[in-house]
């Protein structure tokens, strides 16, 4: 964009000089005012000669521990690499016995070399295994603590440094969240909120194309509405301009089914042709009329309740029309949520299919099943060989799928064989 003058990089490479800089000025300070200090109290001449009595105090003790010989050079090379900032020489019948300055080409000089005026005046009796020697220690006691101070004079520039980005981004870091506090609002279906649009960087330029696509979202969803409003009323229209010249229809036919004559068949033939018509009309209309309304008001209700009259309906009609039927299980104590007037419309739906394509010569059979969530209903029956070129359109299942849904239950079916099995799901609820 031609007005963002200021991007979240050049922010940051800014922020990151400006740290840099006090922090490196910060360390320079206290580093300055420590090594003072330490030159101050711990190069003195006091200092040194009380932590060189302590270093001898504890290289006897390690002799003694582990009875030293003056020429067990390789343990006194040991001491003196644990030790560290220490320089040892031994000296023994004012001979040199060992020095940690020397290497392994100046080893002859051991057994050889005479001590030193400068050992005579520094050395310290010590007692080794084979008779006393004179021992000198000179240390760099001070480095140590150089050392230490300044791995936390760097440490606290390090952490003054990070503190002083993480305030400084603390605001964008704040539209940050912000934003996605905003985008999981969207994602909660609250897509009339508008989205926080602050300056003019690339966080603003996220949170305006997150607003364009909302939107975008929106218009496209209105329109969807509208095309389905507009089909829904166009389908709705239909099916009422259908239905009034069918009924008409239907009532000729039956004056003329009543009239001897040949052609009585082709008459019956037309007959159930317009109530097949009259009966899709109606499915039809039953579909698009079940997005138009509004949420299904649910009550809990129990299974002996809801269930038993609707199931004892049916049965009564299917025997009345020579069907076999045996029930499998029993109507538990449970309560489901339903509604009692679209639960008719599902069993009116179920009876129609099964008068319409179930084998009369074979049984239907109704399962009740139960587990803690859920209260099943399964109707089983054997597909009949259709006498004419009559196939299921599948609209009822469809208006049984959706009103179970409505209903927050399930409706499946499976057909195995010959054999068809519809599946309706009730969720259990409390009293």
């Amino acid at each position: 964009m031609a007005h963002r003058k200021f991007t979240l990089s050049k922010k940051l490479a800014l922020l990151i000089l400006i740290a840099a800089a006090v922090s490196g000025l910060l360390f320079v300070t206290m580093q300055k005012i420590s090594n003072d200090l330490i030159d101050r109290y711990m190069n003195s001449e006091a200092y040194y000669e009380s932590e060189t009595a302590k270093s001898i105090a504890k290289f006897r003790q390690y002799a003694a521990a582990n009875h030293l010989s003056s020429t067990d050079r390789k343990a006194f090379g040991e001491w003196v690499k644990k030790e560290n900032y220490i320089m040892l020489t031994i000296f023994k019948d004012k001979v040199l016995q060992y020095d940690s300055n020397y290497s392994a080409e100046d080893e002859a000089a051991y057994g050889v070399e005479p001590e030193t005026r400068y050992a005579q005046k520094h050395s310290y009796p010590v007692m080794f295994s084979d008779g006393e020697g004179r021992v000198t220690v000179d240390g760099f006691f001070s480095s140590r603590y150089y050392d230490i101070v300044f791995t936390l004079e760097l440490l606290s520039a390090t952490i003054f440094f990070l503190s002083i980005v993480l305030l400084g981004i603390r605001r964008n870091l704040a539209y940050l969240r912000t934003i996605h506090e905003e985008i999981h609002i969207l994602e909660g279906g609250e897509l009339e909120y508008e989205m926080t649009i602050r300056g003019h960087d690339e966080l603003a330029m996220i949170a305006e194309s997150i607003e364009e696509l909302r939107k975008a979202f929106l218009d496209k969803l209105d329109a969807i509405e509208t095309l389905q409003v507009e089909s829904r009323s166009l389908v709705t229209e239909m099916s009422h301009d259908m239905r009034t010249p069918l009924t008409s229809l239907i009532m000729y036919l039956e004056f003329a089914k009543k009239e001897e004559g040949e052609h009585s068949h082709y008459i019956s033939n037309a007959y159930s042709k317009a109530i097949q018509l009259k009966k899709l009309s109606d499915n039809l209309f039953d579909y698009f009329l079940l997005h138009k309304e509004q949420e299904t008001d649910l009550e809990s209700i129990a299974v002996q309740d809801a269930i038993y009259d609707l199931i004892s309906d049916q049965i009564a009609v299917l025997r009345q029309e020579h069907f076999e039927v045996r029930i499998v299980g029993e109507l538990p104590q449970v309560y489901i949520m339903v509604n009692l007037e679209e639960l008719g419309r599902v069993f009116d739906n179920i009876l129609s299919n099964v008068l319409k394509y179930a084998e009369r010569k074979h049984e239907i059979c109704i399962t009740f099943e139960s587990d803690p969530e859920m209260f099943d209903i399964r109707m089983t029956n054997r597909i009949k060989v259709p006498e004419n070129s009559q196939e299921s359109t599948g609209l009822g299942e469809r208006i049984i799928h959706r009103i179970m849904n409505r209903m927050q239950g399930e409706f499946t079916r499976k057909q195995e064989g010959t054999y068809y099995n519809a599946i309706m799901k009730f969720r259990k609820s409390k009293v």
